[in-house]
């Protein structure tokens, strides 16, 4: 089966044989092979490729080519360098089935960022906006949510930049009008360039379905906000994961993959003993109620909210769920008792 991932600080494109049932083994895969471009397709080379797990990068010939051989299979994450251009980071899955061709984009720096200073783990995040046929969009709106807030609109050229952003899980939140909204989550630990494809909606439908899709109607607006201020409140137990933590997991159920993150270890031990049930709310406003993890395929899921007892601050979860009749479970993440809310974000 042949999967696509759009991830990092660009457009990265992976490009799998695997069978979606594949699991990860100690195998080595022969060779992984991959390809470095700029937006308009053309080679870089001398860009550094590093490969978590193998002790020395290698770097890109003229035509923008790279190669690891004896690659061991499971999760692996790359990042690409090249001075003049915002990193890339890409995490995913190898299985010893697989033969792996890689094409990474890298978003060129601008030269406003290159006199950018910032203090100790405060990073840029900046990127594009672009269409089905990875044309710039002007006037999207993208907001920021993460450690810190922001807002910004593309310009002509379809850029964005947010400055001084903390590490750490962040989301982009992008509309435009005419196009479905869409998400984009990220796990921040350096400075990133990112590129977000918006589809056109389809115009045959009602003017109030235009507006669900686009996520410009006043429900979805409604829903944003209860979104943001409940991440701005969260406490330290609560845990959002990440597509990217999520990619490299994608043959597994969405509970098991969730356990296997970096960002919930502090709770694989609770949901392990709740067998990944949790009390689910799906894209922020719908009620599923008390249920398995395991039901939901990674593949489909953009980030995952995560609320053990006392950490929900803002109360909107609560709300919604408040006759969804959710069982109270007392967790060894806060020692305190009540409902472990999962707001799941489905990928659009």
């Amino acid at each position: 089966m042949k999967a696509i991932l759009r991830l990092a600080i660009a457009t990265l494109c992976l490009v799998a044989a695997a069978s979606a049932g594949a699991q990860v083994t100690a195998a080595i895969v022969p060779l992984v092979t991959g390809r470095v471009l700029t937006p308009a397709g053309i080679p870089l080379a001398n860009a550094e490729v590093k490969a978590e797990g193998i002790k020395n990068p290698v770097r890109t010939d003229a035509r923008g080519e790279f190669f690891f051989p004896n690659v061991p299979s499971g999760p692996m994450t790359l990042s690409v360098r090249r001075i003049g251009f915002l990193p890339a980071v890409a995490e995913f899955d190898i299985t010893s089935q697989t033969s792996d061709s890689l094409f990474v984009t890298l978003v060129p720096m601008r030269a406003d960022l290159d006199t950018i200073r910032v203090l100790a783990e405060m990073h840029v995040l900046a990127g594009l906006v672009v269409d089905e046929r990875f044309k710039p969009i002007p006037g999207a709106t993208v907001d920021l949510i993460g450690n810190r807030r922001g807002s910004a609109v593309t310009g002509p050229d379809g850029w964005f930049t947010f400055t001084s952003v903390r590490s750490g899980p962040t989301i982009l939140h992008v509309l435009k009008p005419g196009y479905i909204g869409n998400m984009h989550s990220v796990q921040l630990a350096d400075w990133r360039g990112v590129v977000v494809r918006l589809m056109p909606i389809d115009t045959t439908l009602s003017k109030a379905k235009q507006d669900i899709q686009s996520g410009t109607g006043n429900s979805a607006t409604f829903v944003w906000h209860e979104t943001q201020n409940r991440l701005a409140q969260r406490y330290m137990h609560a845990v959002v994961v990440t597509r990217e933590e999520l990619a490299p997991l994608s043959s597994l159920t969405l509970g098991e993959a969730i356990r296997s993150t970096r960002s919930a270890a502090s709770l694989s031990s609770d949901l392990q003993v709740a067998n990944n049930t949790a009390c689910v709310l799906i894209d922020g406003n719908r009620r599923v109620g008390h249920t398995s993890l395991d039901l939901y395929a990674t593949e489909d899921v953009e980030f995952v909210e995560l609320y053990p007892p006392g950490s929900e601050a803002s109360g909107s979860v609560a709300q919604y769920m408040r006759f969804a009749a959710c069982p109270n479970v007392k967790t060894i993440a806060t020692g305190k008792t009540g409902a472990f809310y999962a707001v799941i974000w489905m990928k659009k």
